[in-house]
């Protein structure tokens, strides 16, 4: 338990302490202008703006971050309001160096889940942050969101690192949806609700029954978007090879 006064805030900011706390509370606030973490560190409230919440990801949401223990460095004292303000940010980099050491290795870490996309999902891993897209995490275009929770820990390896810096995970062994696709209740002509779940050049491949992605050309007549909801026209049926193809139709 972290019970703060300021003599040992000021030693832990000179000495760039990293500390792990649960955040209490988001909330927008009107006077810094700007969404906010709160921290309960006893007898001195901490603050971390959205600007010094993460080096990797720009949330467009803070919410998720309520009840999660996160890491974090004292920037700023403000002893007149009794506050000081952290960063996340910054400790994110003073952990950096070593988690991606580990990862470059080629070492499998224990990432947990942050936040789920219909594309995937982010990790983070002592501070580090990358994305798990669907088609690293299946073989058979399952998504995360329909396996995995926030909080979840999932063993993972480095998979790439872009030229922009951003970090990708990919899984040792894919996950295989275990759920028996019965390929007798489709049928050519069908038309059938499904979910987009990963877009090729060659194609767009919708989930339209658990473990089952019909391959649909990508229309010309509008534009589409991993996660969108849309209705397929079942154009083939092939049982041996248990695959199906379709058209998006709206």
């Amino acid at each position: 338990m972290i019970n703060l006064d300021f003599k040992q805030a000021k030693k832990m900011m000179d000495e760039k302490e990293v500390l792990s706390k649960t955040v209490k509370m988001v909330k927008y606030d009107e006077e810094l202008e700007t969404d906010i973490l709160l921290i309960d560190l006893g007898n001195i409230k901490g603050i971390i703006k959205r600007e010094e919440v993460d080096m990797d990801v720009e949330w467009k949401s803070l919410v998720g971050f309520v009840g999660r223990e996160i890491d974090f460095v004292i920037k700023e004292i403000d002893e007149k309001n009794n506050r000081v303000f952290l960063s996340r940010k910054e400790a994110q980099e003073i952990l950096r160096p070593e988690a991606m050491e580990e990862l470059e290795s080629g070492a499998v870490v224990g990432a947990k889940v942050v936040n789920i996309l219909p594309y995937g999902a982010y990790l983070e891993y002592k501070g580090v942050s990358g994305l798990l897209k669907n088609t690293d995490f299946s073989n058979d275009h399952t998504a995360i969101e329909d396996v995995l929770n926030l909080g979840d820990i999932i063993n993972v390896k480095l998979r790439n690192i872009s030229e922009s810096g951003k970090i990708y995970f990919e899984v040792v062994e894919k996950y295989s949806n275990p759920t028996v696709v019965d390929f007798d209740i489709f049928e050519r002509n069908q038309v059938v609700l499904g979910t987009i779940k990963n877009i090729k050049p060659f194609g767009a491949f919708v989930n339209i029954a658990p473990g089952l992605d019909a391959l649909c050309p990508i229309p010309t007549t509008r534009e589409i978007e991993e996660g969108m909801k849309v209705a397929v026209r079942i154009t083939k049926v092939d049982k041996e090879k248990e695959r199906v193809r379709g058209k998006i139709v709206r």
